[in-house]
């Protein structure tokens, strides 16, 4: 048996998707997923992470360190933030999903178009991009795009009215951008295989988990 790493779900939606990536990258890793669905509406319902919510997420990585993880990573990114914060407290490396997106979206160009399907999750990924293009010194154009009415599908089961939305509003911003971030997880699942594009579409799934298993 190999490391063992934590992987922190707000949705079912995401869990198969990073099974099917974590098992095609190395097979080793024992890997403790973490779902509570309940936290997302949480922070939904209350504008973004609250002083409970904080509590909450500090219990999950203290759950994971008694496990005996290495790392934990949520791939919910409204939560990133609170996350992050509880580094203080553990000598685990607390990741985010999101991260290696936004660093490979930095390289890409200067306009950056990030499409959510909820707000929540749309301010948060504005303010970490902006975060990290401050700190890698560049100048960059960071231009929000929420998607009504997708997350609700979602969460009702309607994948395909989910996934045209998103579509729709992807092809909406391409003239606009030199790089295109899909801020949640979920939403990589809407994505054809064989979409193509003349510019960067970066999803955080498949960089995250591999980010994940080489920290």
């Amino acid at each position: 048996m190999g490391k063992k790493i934590a992987l922190f779900h707000t949705s079912v939606a995401t869990l198969e998707m990073m099974k099917t990536l974590i098992a095609e990258r190395q097979s080793d890793i024992d890997v403790m997923h973490i779902i509570e669905e309940s936290m997302i509406k949480d922070v939904m319902a209350n504008g973004g992470v609250t002083s409970s919510i904080n509590a909450r997420i500090a219990s999950y990585v203290k759950a994971a360190e008694s496990a005996g993880c290495t790392a934990f990573m949520t791939a919910c990114s409204s939560i990133g933030k609170a996350v992050e914060d509880c580094q203080f407290m553990t000598s685990m490396k607390l990741m985010r999903i999101d991260t290696a997106m936004i660093e490979e979206a930095l390289k890409q160009g200067q306009r950056i178009s990030v499409l959510a399907t909820v707000s929540t999750t749309l301010n948060p990924t504005i303010e970490y991009i902006e975060r990290l293009g401050k700190e890698k010194g560049g100048d960059i154009q960071v231009t929000p795009h929420l998607i009504p009415h997708a997350f609700e599908s979602l969460l009702a089961g309607d994948m395909e009215k989910h996934n045209h939305l998103v579509l729709t509003a992807l092809k909406d911003v391409i003239s606009k951008s030199d790089v295109i971030i899909l801020a949640q997880a979920s939403m990589a699942k809407a994505i054809p295989e064989d979409l193509s594009i003349p510019i960067p579409l970066l999803t955080s799934p498949s960089l995250g988990i591999s980010a994940l298993i080489k920290g």
